[in-house]
């Protein structure tokens, strides 16, 4: 998988990954908060029916923080779940998924 960039700025769903893009193993992912206060971030897992599993909830990010997850810790079956990020305000961070 090649990497992919995101910066997420604002308060709605952002699907990172989608159901058979190809994407078999992930690496690692990062979340860095960019931005002079916390952010809120939802990680989750989306099936064809809509039906939401969370990787977190909620997960507060502190100013200039960065969360790496490794594969063990992000793997899902991309045949059957779209990968989404949701920030609960404006506070920008951005993702790099390997």
């Amino acid at each position: 998988m090649a990497q992919q960039v995101f910066k997420i700025v604002d308060a709605t769903d952002v699907k990172l990954i989608s159901i058979n893009d190809g994407v078999s193993v992930i690496k690692s992912m990062t979340i860095a908060n960019v931005h002079s206060s916390e952010a809120v971030v939802d990680l989750y897992l989306k099936n064809a029916t809509g039906t939401i599993y969370y990787i977190f909830k909620n997960l507060v990010l502190p100013t200039g923080q960065t969360l790496k997850m490794d594969s063990d810790e992000i793997s899902f079956d991309n045949r059957i779940y779209n990968l989404y990020i949701k920030l609960a305000g404006s506070t920008p961070v951005d993702v790099i998924i390997n």
